[in-house]
């Protein structure tokens, strides 16, 4: 009897201790979960809560990445739209300066200074067309953000190196967006018409040519001559095309009426038999439209007189080869040649058309950062919606609430106390104590 009382006595004892142990532990828990603020110490404390903590951590850290990858695109979306600025400040001021040169009161010393001013303003766009952003790559390169996309020359031959690639960053979870519009995009491949030459045999004839319709030019371009018989006001005239003389049509009708009005002569052969009459009188200047281009010639002629013409090709080239251009014509026109002043004009007009061109070129590159940076604006608002919404969400999984946990903490610390004082109570009586 005695070692069983001895084994149930030892039982007792080792039963006490665990219970005490237990609720030390549970004591221990609650002051670690009010501690660190949180219910969840451990997946264990609560193993769903704990997983759908975990997705919603990774989905706040990946909306963190696109708010910041959103900064990266609005800085260089906003570097390209204020540099593109400046670039079209530089095509508006060259095509303020070509207006002022072909006005006809410039003499070929003035026209060297218009280009001397025009050159300044090219070698600042190259600048704007070599900006780096922050991190030190190429706006306009494409891919190839270490490559300086346009490279000049000493002689100022401009030349792209970049790609056509443009730059991308994840803004959002399903949205990649270009940052970036490449120099091949911006500047290159503008569409223009080089302009039309004149090779008159004297200097005092009013020339014009006007490119009517493009369709119907012939590529490449073919070469005109008017020549003239007789001296006005009783001259005529035959149009003539790559050395061969242009018919009239079965009729005989001239190029001109009497009254002044324009005969407009069919695209294709056109069989001409009569020459056409002329006169000085600018109401009935000679004037006739074929092959999508209109020819006008005005003035006192001589027998014998010629007006060669080449109408203007289309061409689709960069904007600095139409500033380039500009700079050979500003630099290399003889104004006392034959021809000189008009193939000045005629030169200075159809490079305003392709500077216009470049312009609504650029622009419209202005316009898609515009239109990205509203887009990241709208994405941003949503962003910030998104990680309200996650933080509340892991809050709801993860807080403590701070009442239960102090209630539960009261009342196991009085549990735990009772225990102890139970223990100590029970573990020191014997039969010794009740003799």
């Amino acid at each position: 009897m005695a070692f069983l009382a001895r084994i149930s006595q030892n039982m007792q004892y080792g039963q006490s201790m665990k219970r005490l142990s237990n609720l030390q532990a549970q004591l221990d828990k609650t002051q670690q979960h009010l501690s660190a603020n949180t219910r969840l110490l451990t997946p264990a404390d609560d193993p769903v809560a704990a997983a759908r903590a975990l997705d919603l951590k990774q989905g706040k850290s990946m909306n963190t990445q696109f708010a910041s990858n959103r900064g990266i695109a609005e800085d260089a979306l906003k570097l390209q739209e204020s540099t593109l600025n400046s670039f079209t400040d530089g095509i508006q001021r060259i095509q303020t300066l070509l207006v002022s040169a072909g006005n006809g009161g410039y003499a070929e010393e003035q026209l060297r200074v218009v280009a001397d001013e025009v050159r300044a303003i090219r070698d600042e766009m190259v600048g704007y067309a070599n900006t780096r952003d922050a991190y030190g790559s190429y706006l306009f390169s494409g891919h190839k953000a270490g490559t300086e996309p346009f490279d000049m020359s000493v002689l100022g031959q401009i030349t792209y190196k970049g790609d056509g690639g443009q730059m991308k960053v994840q803004v959002d979870a399903a949205r990649f967006m270009a940052t970036t519009n490449s120099g091949k995009d911006i500047f290159m491949g503008i569409k223009g018409m080089t302009g039309s030459t004149v090779t008159p045999s004297r200097n005092d004839l009013t020339i014009d040519v006007d490119i009517k319709d493009e369709a119907l030019l012939s590529i490449p371009a073919h070469n005109y001559e008017i020549r003239f018989s007789g001296d006005s006001p009783a001259a005529s005239y035959t149009l003539w095309k790559n050395g061969a003389q242009i018919d009239m049509d079965a009729n005989g009708n001239p190029l001109l009426n009497p009254d002044g009005t324009v005969i407009t002569l069919p695209v294709g052969p056109v069989d001409l038999t009569k020459s056409a009459p002329y006169t000085s009188d600018q109401k009935n200047k000679m004037e006739v439209e074929f092959d999508g281009v209109r020819f006008s010639v005005s003035g006192e002629v001589s027998n014998g007189d010629t007006v060669g013409i080449t109408p203007g090709e289309p061409v689709r080239t960069d904007v600095f080869d139409y500033i380039n251009t500009a700079l050979g014509l500003l630099e290399g026109t003889n104004l006392q040649s034959n021809g000189g002043s008009t193939n000045l004009a005629l030169g200075l007009e159809a490079l305003l058309g392709n500077m216009a061109s470049a312009l609504d070129q650029v622009v419209t590159a202005q316009g898609f950062a515009g239109t990205r940076l509203k887009e990241l604006d709208a994405l941003t608002l949503s962003g910030t919606d998104k990680d309200l919404q996650y933080t509340e969400s892991i809050s709801d999984l993860e807080d403590l609430d701070y009442y239960k946990a102090i209630s539960d903490l009261y009342q196991q610390q009085l549990t735990l106390q009772a225990a102890q004082q139970t223990f100590m109570m029970t573990n020191g009586m014997s039969l010794f104590n009740l003799m």
